[in-house]
């Protein structure tokens, strides 16, 4: 019997494992994104001979203001907060701490502080 659920709990393991190599379906692989915080967006039309590539498509382009904040790297999360805010007034600021995951998809106004136990920045915050 023992020798039985020992083959039962290698078949669950196994499963978890191949599991894991496989990456689900976000709204990050789709074309167009779509948020909940999103109601209207206006997606740029291509002008004549004018090719849009997926890479282009998927750029944030239907967000104002600046993006990403490379020049807040070593800074206080506090400060950092404060400037995100000021320079891009529709963003709203989430920080991250070591261990935690950023979440995959993209929603437009959402900023993310990689700091760490310190409060430090660690990486270029970007919106997203």
């Amino acid at each position: 019997m023992e020798g039985k659920t020992m083959v039962k709990l290698s078949h669950v393991v196994a499963f978890l494992l191949l599991a894991s190599l496989f990456q689900p379906l976000t709204a990050r692989d789709l074309v167009f994104e779509v948020s909940d915080e999103i109601d209207v967006l206006r997606f740029p039309m291509a002008k004549e001979n004018q090719v849009k590539t997926l890479d282009d498509v998927s750029k944030p382009f239907f967000c104002p203001g600046k993006q990403s904040w490379p020049e807040l790297v070593g800074k206080p999360a506090e400060t950092a907060k404060k400037i995100i805010e000021k320079e891009n007034p529709i963003a709203k600021v989430q920080f991250l701490f070591p261990g935690m995951v950023k979440p995959l998809n993209y929603v437009c106004g959402r900023v993310f502080v990689v700091v760490n136990w310190k409060l430090i920045v660690q990486i270029t915050p970007t919106m997203g």
